[in-house]
């Protein structure tokens, strides 16, 4: 499989990040100027781990052929080896094109998406990532050639936040918060607020709040990003320097008051009625 370089974060790099840089290197690329030949932008398209994605084209005009063509697998990668992914052919008139899947990866998994010629690939793996290539033929000899940078992401589950509350006297605690996706990667960003909106807070993975003993709890928010999803979570620097709230008893309603009430004065009558009946009954026994 062809290797495509993630970016970089630009806290690493001194220059632009190397998703751009992709860019300039596809552009840069030497090509044909002949006239029966024409190139689109490089695209650069993003796809959710497990789920699909489209390679877009442009089809409007006609064509004879089109061809796609996947990374090559590392084993082939030496060789030079290469299998066409599918190829597609118009149908007959009113007939639908017809698409051949040739690289086994992908059967099963491809088709065309919609009614275009786009191509759809479906429960995406991370070895689906790479450079793609589609050249299509035209009626006329003409040739129209694009070139695909796919990256694959991990849809974002839920940020694990770790606390760390420290005393540091007159009353005043210092808490560090730690936000983690589930891995640290080039492709992830952290940003702090407070859940009622306002400022950014921070724009690290870490953060450290100062809270004075008795004061109204503040809530801090942590959202991780990549490229396809994001994900919050909040904490309390409150409950982390005092401990949990203890649970209230919730104050008896009018309703239910007035219930308890009724009843005790229910159960009062019945015990007096049985008490009187008692007392009968044992009067009317006596010789």
């Amino acid at each position: 499989m062809e290797e495509l370089e993630r970016p970089q974060p630009p806290a690493r790099m001194a220059g632009a990040p190397r998703s751009f840089l992709l860019f300039l290197l596809l552009l840069s690329q030497p090509r044909d100027t002949s006239p029966a030949l024409s190139f689109c932008s490089p695209k650069l398209v993003n796809g959710i781990l497990g789920e699909s994605v489209v390679l877009p084209l442009d089809s409007e005009a006609m064509f004879k052929r089109i061809t796609w063509n996947a990374p090559s697998p590392c084993q082939d990668a030496a060789s030079g080896r290469r299998v066409h992914l599918a190829v597609v052919t118009p149908g007959g008139p009113g007939a639908l094109p017809h698409l051949a899947v040739e690289d086994e990866r992908y059967r099963g998994r491809v088709r065309l998406h919609g009614r275009t010629y786009s191509l759809e690939i479906s429960n995406l793996t991370m070895a689906d990532e790479g450079k793609y290539e589609v050249e299509k033929n035209l009626i006329a000899h003409n040739q129209y050639k694009c070139d695909y940078a796919l990256f694959i992401y991990k849809r974002l589950s839920e940020p694990e936040l770790r606390v760390h509350p420290a005393m540091a006297g007159n009353g005043t605690c210092n808490v560090t918060f730690t936000c983690s996706a589930g891995e640290r990667a080039w492709h992830l960003t952290y940003t702090w607020t407070r859940p009622a909106g306002g400022a950014i807070l921070s724009t690290e993975e870490s953060l450290l709040v100062q809270h004075r003993l008795g004061d109204e709890d503040s809530p801090v928010t942590c959202t991780a990003t990549n490229p396809v999803s994001n994900s919050s979570a909040s904490a309390s620097p409150k409950a982390a320097c005092e401990g949990p709230a203890p649970p209230q008893t919730p104050a008896l309603s009018y309703c239910r008051a007035k219930g308890i009430l009724v009843l005790g004065v229910l159960g009062t009558l019945l015990a007096g009625i049985l008490t009187v009946h008692v007392l009968a009954a044992r009067e009317q026994t006596r010789p």
